[in-house]
């Protein structure tokens, strides 16, 4: 089926009639595309990538995700962990925001130590910020495994837009704050 596929459905064309499809933004470490309506793609010369989308019917539409994720890699999710000393697995994002500059921060659904390779306690109120462009550039393994995150997610900019997200695990640094 030609469209973006949406993990609650498929949408054909954006709220300009421009066609949907598959947007890489980066791939292999490298930026292929930005996110484009018709007047940032005229400004660029490129072509509109079908993410022009408003909320209600009299709203503008603006330059916005649809779904977001990161393809699957070769590593199974027990090897990733097998290769961790000294860190954390997080499982499921919850509420935050992203901003335009890359700075993000999100609560975690659930969070584990990871000592020696081996999975450890359950941690409570746990949360993560940064620069998505620092931690995209540490990941250095992807699982094979997928999953969509289908649930309540939207995306902001003053009008709520249904998305959801998805993708494998990944291994990337982080910097550990708080008490």
């Amino acid at each position: 089926m030609i469209g973006a596929h949406y993990a609650g459905g498929v949408v054909l064309v954006d709220d300009e009639g421009v066609p949907t499809g598959r947007t890489v933004v980066i791939e292999n470490g490298i930026l292929k595309s930005y996110l484009h309506d018709r007047e940032s793609a005229a400004h660029f010369g490129v072509a509109p990538t079908g993410n022009a989308r408003a909320w209600q019917y009299d709203d503008e539409p603006l330059i916005r995700m649809r779904n977001t994720y990161l393809e699957p890699g070769e590593r199974s999710l027990d090897e990733i962990i097998a290769s961790v000393d000294d860190g954390y697995l997080l499982k499921g994002a919850g509420n935050g925001q992203a901003d335009a500059n890359a700075e993000f921060m999100f609560g975690v659904q659930e969070a584990y130590e990871i000592k020696n390779g081996r999975i450890g306690r359950l941690l409570r109120g746990a949360s993560i910020s940064g620069d998505a462009f620092e931690v995209l550039s540490s990941v250095d393994m992807v699982s094979s495994d997928f999953e969509w995150a289908i649930g309540n997610g939207h995306c902001g900019k003053g009008q709520a837009a249904k998305v959801d997200g998805g993708g494998p695990h990944v291994r990337c640094e982080v910097v550990v704050g708080g008490r």
